[in-house]
């Protein structure tokens, strides 16, 4: 069964309740009617903590609560009565990890007791497998629930274990077949020989009996006609010399047929011999592989496993082997067969563009064509296990059928070794925030507006796209897709001109990443967490954010582009509530010199409550248009 969550109110108002949760969940708790789970306490606060889920793993943090958040009896967080709760939430609050049976005080009356449920692994691999009954916590519903498999003694496997198991006894089965053919062939020989020298005996047997009789007639006549002369005598010693001979040669054929029917059953033994010896040796060969890190023979875990647990840990060797799936396989389409290593030659790294906590991007090149590429590192948090890889390229999978001249191309989507990449164009004038650091926090009017045009182009596009890709479990089809990540560092130019093409890049991926569960927890500060380019919708409902947390994300970008700050302030804050609860500041106070009518166009888009201002990305380019000044228009006409 899957990994799962329960939480179960053993005391206050709601005693007895229970919240189950499957996949990734960020909770509030208290008693305002927007929270995940209320609790109708007086005791506790509006918004009393926040919890993160991914199954089995649970955290929780005190939002500065009046009345306390204990943890199995002992206190993790409370504000002083002379503190106000809006001055509290202000505050960072630490983050405590919840094991399984932990029971969370909320307030004075009220308790939540934690169960969390391990998923059911498989006894050989130790790989999650699901009942007939379950499904996986990824987005996507497979087309087919899965089956579930057990061994011999009823214990749980996974379908590869089990097809493992079915194709030993199928060898088991032939195997038992061969030997019983080889049996009945033997069986059969032996009795056609033993037909055939019976044969031969009563022929045999019958010239012996002629010889007898022409004997006994012989000596007949030489009774009879003892006076007969010499002549006579010496043809019946020449009859009987000539019998015995025949005799003899019969004798002599029989032994040597004898002889020859001998070597042939040894030879059949030594062929059948040889035969078994490589029927083990290909047996063997298909158990181990060569690692082309190291050359070190080992056995993979999975298809895409070319390298040993040694070498996977060496990043150039994890690096090599993803170009030699990526470059041999994908810039040379016609190419047919394997990829050999004359193929990988013809390609280079030339250096790495960035890295972070969970990878790298290199720049690579095709040295036949001198074209550069970008190829992206993606390192999981948790292990990647066979389900989790299948979900995340399922859904990297729509990413890549995006063909825009605003959106970056990408080519394959893969995993080798537990890693995943991406190979994508390449966009030399880098990323927009990049780009606002050499040109001291933010962008000149002009700049700003014509990259963010032609990135809403690209939105528009992405949201509305209509998709077919092929998948392992069939064809895949898909009206739209949200990026869920959008922002300056995901935006590229192609050159470092003033007025460049822009490309909004990772369509799909953060999501797709999230959904397989590579990514375990996702904690405030590191570049993947902080939220300041989300609105409190995606905040609450990440999994099914519509396209207009893109436009409420593009406008966010955009006031970041032109005043070097990000919407809300969080400085000093708790920056998950201040994004959830926070009022963003009017883009005027942040620099007066923003024209007004952009300015309440840009306002009216970051709107959030009770709904988000602006829904589509074509709706907010052509607002922004009519906003700006005639100068600034007749210098973006070509993008209009």
């Amino acid at each position: 069964m899957p990994s799962k969550v329960i939480l179960r109110v053993t005391k206050g108002e709601l005693a007895g309740k229970e919240f189950t949760y499957l996949g990734k969940e960020q909770l509030f708790i208290g008693r305002q009617a927007d929270c995940a789970i209320v609790l109708p306490d007086k005791s506790v606060s509006r918004y009393h903590c926040m919890m993160e889920v991914t199954p089995p793993y649970v955290t929780v943090r005190d939002f500065g609560s009046l009345n306390g958040t204990f943890l199995n009896g002992e206190k993790i967080g409370q504000r002083e009565r002379s503190i106000s709760a809006e001055d509290a939430q202000k505050e960072c609050h630490e983050e405590f990890d919840l094991q399984d049976g932990n029971t969370l005080g909320l307030g004075k009356h009220c308790e939540l007791t934690l169960h969390t449920i391990q998923a059911q692994c498989c006894v050989d691999c130790g790989e999650e497998v699901f009942e007939a009954n379950e499904v996986g916590n990824g987005e996507t519903t497979p087309d087919e629930l899965p089956k579930a498999f057990a061994n011999d003694k009823g214990e749980p496997i996974c379908e590869a274990c089990n097809l493992k198991r079915e194709a030993k006894k199928r060898e088991e089965a032939l195997a038992d077949l061969e030997k019983e053919r080889i049996k009945k062939e033997k069986a059969e020989a032996a009795c056609m020989e033993k037909v055939r020298l019976e044969r031969e005996r009563l022929e045999g047997e019958e010239e012996r009996k002629e010889v007898e009789a022409l004997t006994q007639a012989f000596a007949k006549k030489l009774k009879a006609a003892a006076n007969k002369a010499a002549t006579e005598e010496a043809e019946r010693e020449h009859m009987e010399t000539a019998a015995a001979a025949k005799h003899n040669k019969a004798e002599e054929e029989l032994q040597r047929k004898q002889e020859e029917q001998r070597k042939r059953a040894m030879e059949e033994d030594v062929r059948c011999e040889a035969e078994r010896k490589r029927l083990e040796e290909m047996k063997d060969q298909k158990a181990d592989k060569k690692c082309i890190g190291c050359g070190r023979q080992f056995t993979p875990k999975t298809p895409d496993n070319n390298l040993c647990p040694q070498c996977v840990e060496d990043r150039d060797k994890l690096l090599r082997a993803m170009m030699l799936q990526a470059l041999g396989a994908v810039l040379e389409p016609m190419q047919k067969g394997r990829v050999d290593s004359a193929t990988t030659q013809r390609f280079r790294k030339v250096k790495r563009l960035g890295a972070g906590g969970m990878g790298e991007v290199w720049l690579v090149q095709e040295e036949k064509t001198g074209i550069n590429y970008a190829l992206k590192t993606m390192l999981p948090q948790v292990a990647a296990d066979e389900h989790a890889k299948k979900s995340f390229l399922r859904e990297a999978q729509l990413g890549e059928a995006l063909t825009h001249k605003n959106v970056i191309r990408v080519y394959k989507t893969s995993c080798e070794s537990g890693a995943f990449f991406i190979l994508m164009e390449l966009c030399e004038g880098g990323s927009v925030d990049k780009y606002m650091e050499r040109c001291g926090g933010k962008l000149p009017l002009d700049v700003a507006t014509y990259i963010m045009l032609q990135a809403l182009d690209g939105l528009e596009y992405a949201h509305h796209a209509n998709i077919s890709v092929e998948c392992e479990d069939g064809i895949r089809q898909a009206t739209g897709v949200v990026h869920r990540d959008f922002k300056p560092g995901n935006i590229f130019l192609a050159d470092d001109s003033k007025y460049p093409v822009a490309k909004v890049a990772d369509f799909g991926f953060a999501k797709a990443f999230e959904t397989a569960g590579l990514s375990r927890h996702t904690r405030t500060g590191t570049a993947a967490a902080t939220p300041v380019f989300q609105p409190r919708q995606q905040i609450a409902n990440y999994k099914y954010a519509k396209p207009e947390v893109d436009v409420w994300a593009a406008a966010a970008s955009y006031y970041n582009m032109l005043t070097g700050c990000i919407p809300k302030d969080v400085r000093g804050k708790d920056v998950w509530i201040e994004m959830y609860t926070g009022m963003p500041v009017p883009i005027r106070r942040r620099d007066p010199k923003i024209p007004e009518k952009l300015a309440a166009v840009i306002d009216h888009a970051l709107v959030e409550i009770p709904e988000i201002g602006v829904k589509t990305a074509a709706e907010f380019k052509s607002q922004i248009v009519k906003a700006l000044p005639l100068h600034i228009r007749h210098t973006l006409r070509g993008i209009l």
